[in-house]
């Protein structure tokens, strides 16, 4: 039997009447689950989708608008680590490794660059140094005074600028696939052919989004694949990308007086760039992370936050 939505309105108001003159307190009714016990709904798979974020979540007002972070792990940790994400991307990508870094007893906080994610969208194109300057209002605003600064490619070139040029607030740096790109480098990637987003009746847009499948492909590398391709529809222009390709990194990149940890991908496209700037500061700890492409660190997430949380549990 379907009830009508104009039936099932008064019996709503029916029931909620029937509480209130019982006494009953409204808790008493959440607590009675909807759905299955496996809490699957109508899915017939286990897609988490954004619940890997569970709890932790807040927002911090910047000069580039509202930012999004999610803040979870014991607060009196010895050592407290930000995670910043690659273009295009959000904190989604670091989401498992967060959960496994705070499970492992570190302070965990990833951080949606303003324009991706549910942070705002800023109201100029900014520069990386601006991205990285704009990051000390969310670490005042969430109380985080001398932090381990970890990212991924464009999330790296944020945390070199960071570490760089405010090294007051900085105890170590992470940077996974380095992006120290040369003027030449930066300008072959700034004119590369992009893929237009704009909605097609076939639905083909999606599919070419969706990065070409490999044989070797892992379940858990085509969910990364999958949210890397989600996420490029999530954001507006790709403004971290422009940041990115237009970044000066070097300079800053010798700058840093922090410990520094470079993790690289084998099949990465800047692998090699990671082994240049293993050359430029060759007192920081090199570790090829894996044979495989950009996204295995979402595919090894606990291994992932292993390694990181070794080499922050070694510092003094």
């Amino acid at each position: 039997m379907i009830l009508s939505p104009m039936i099932l309105r008064p019996l709503s108001y029916l029931c909620a009447a029937v509480v209130l003159s019982a006494g009953l307190a409204a808790p008493a009714i959440a607590a009675e689950p909807w759905a299955a016990p496996a809490m699957r709904g109508t899915s017939v798979d286990d897609w988490r989708g954004w619940s890997v974020l569970n709890s932790g979540k807040g927002y911090a007002a910047s000069p580039m608008g509202q930012v999004h972070y999610r803040d979870i792990g014991p607060r009196d940790a010895k050592h407290t680590i930000v995670l910043l994400h690659q273009s295009p991307m959000s904190m989604i990508q670091f989401a498992q490794v967060q959960n496994a870094l705070a499970e492992m007893g570190l302070r965990a906080i990833t951080v949606d660059t303003p324009g991706y994610g549910t942070s705002d969208l800023p109201a100029k194109q900014p520069t990386i140094r601006e991205y990285a300057d704009n990051l000390v209002h969310v670490l005042d605003h969430v109380k985080a005074d001398k932090v381990v600064v970890a990212g991924h490619h464009t999330g790296a070139q944020i945390a070199t600028a960071f570490a760089a040029n405010h090294p007051a607030r900085v105890k170590a740096v992470i940077l996974h696939g380095a992006a120290q790109l040369t003027a030449e480098e930066g300008d072959a990637f700034l004119s590369a052919k992009r893929t237009p987003r704009t909605p097609l009746a076939d639905g083909s847009h999606l599919t070419r989004s969706f990065r070409a499948q490999s044989p070797d492909d892992t379940q858990a590398i085509l969910d990364a694949k999958t949210w890397l391709a989600i996420t490029g529809y999530i954001q507006g222009p790709d403004i971290g990308h422009y940041a990115a390709f237009t970044y000066d990194m070097l300079p800053d990149l010798m700058a840093i007086k922090a410990p520094g940890l470079i993790l690289s991908d084998v099949k990465d496209s800047i692998h090699h760039i990671d082994l240049r700037v293993a050359k430029h500061r060759p007192d920081f700890t090199y570790v090829e992370f894996s044979k495989g492409d950009l996204l295995q660190f979402m595919a090894e997430p606990q291994r992932w936050a292993q390694v990181a949380a070794d080499f922050v549990n070694g510092l003094e």
